[in-house]
């Protein structure tokens, strides 16, 4: 039971980013569409795994631990993964008629992220027990989220301006390697020097990266969809999209909050609900204390898992309706 209560806190980060991205685009995508994506992102763990795993053997024999760590980073996860991710967003989400805007290259972007990302957490999680469920649960798969909107944005521009189609998307190629690198690079000499590595300073490294890419691909997201709301009334959009006016950081607040709130809520009770439910159709609970587990679990499961959907919606539609983004 606890391996599938890990599990579950692995996947819901996944559907919550998906929900987030998909809700900022003006004009959603079909769900079709975005699940089919999805679900193309997990089959990209095969060529990875293809690709990874005869490199890391070789990585492996390598005697000098912060070398190793560099290699690893790079040609074991950053490039096969942002590489085979690439392929699903230009082969086949570029590639349907229902790609038709800017924007459509970061919501298929993070899905397909998502999936490789949510596959590789599970992984991970029933490996590594409750700490990695957690810690990846807020930190891997949003960044995986993050490097798709970016490397997304990019393959948007190319469909916008197709004869600079080849040099945009290698753009974003690059720019997901070298900050998928920088992310995993400190976590893997941490794992290879132990107690004995500067781990505070590596760990601050990892987070200034994370936080660094959050904030540009969420930055990416408002400009595009303030084009797109310009575009919907009738305004040409603006070339230089640093001219866009912006929202007011205490307009972000709130919202923001709202949705760190629910994510958190969302995923401890939806743990804590599919627990519940396991107990029942296993038999673990006696038929005497079946209604106390049951009213218990509404408040401390159920509950929090409402509290937290609602919170993360409201917070979702904050960002798209504060009187701050007229102009968004």
């Amino acid at each position: 039971m606890l391996q599938t209560l890990l599990a579950v806190s692995a996947v819901v980060p996944s559907i919550l980013l998906v929900w987030y991205f998909h809700a900022r685009d003006v004009y959603p995508e079909p769900p079709g569409v975005i699940w089919r994506t999805f679900v193309l992102g997990i089959v990209t763990v095969i060529p990875v795994l293809a690709v990874g795993v005869p490199v890391h053997m070789g990585i492996a024999k390598i005697g000098t631990p912060v070398l190793a760590s560099v290699l690893e980073a790079l040609c074991v996860a950053a490039l096969p993964e942002e590489f085979f991710k690439l392929t699903v967003l230009v082969w086949f989400s570029m590639r349907r008629q229902e790609f038709d805007e800017p924007m459509d290259g970061i919501v298929y972007g993070v899905v397909a992220s998502l999936g490789f990302a949510t596959f590789e957490n599970l992984v991970y999680v029933m490996d590594g027990g409750t700490s990695v469920a957690f810690s990846r649960a807020f930190s891997a798969v949003p960044f995986h989220a993050f490097l798709g909107a970016i490397m997304g944005y990019y393959v948007g521009q190319a469909w916008k301006f197709p004869g600079k189609r080849r040099a945009l998307i290698l753009q974003g190629y690059v720019t997901a390697v070298v900050l998928h690198g920088l992310y995993d690079f400190p976590l893997m000499t941490m794992s290879a020097l132990g107690n004995e590595g500067p781990t505070f300073l590596l760990g601050c490294w990892t987070l200034a990266v994370l936080c660094c890419t959050a904030w540009w691909a969420l930055k990416l997201t408002r400009g595009l969809r303030r084009e797109q709301l310009q575009s919907r009334a009738g305004q040409m959009p603006p070339t230089d999209q640093s001219a866009l006016p912006g929202l007011a950081p205490r307009h972000r607040v709130a919202p923001i909050l709202e949705i760190a709130l629910g994510v958190i809520s969302a995923s401890l009770g939806g743990m804590i609900a599919l627990g519940l439910v396991l107990a029942f159709i296993l038999g673990i609970v006696s038929a005497d204390d079946r209604m106390d587990v049951l009213l218990g679990g509404a408040i401390i499961g159920l509950l929090p898992l409402l509290t937290g959907g609602l919170l993360f919606r409201f917070g979702v539609r904050g960002l798209n309706r504060n009187p701050g983004l007229a102009s968004q």
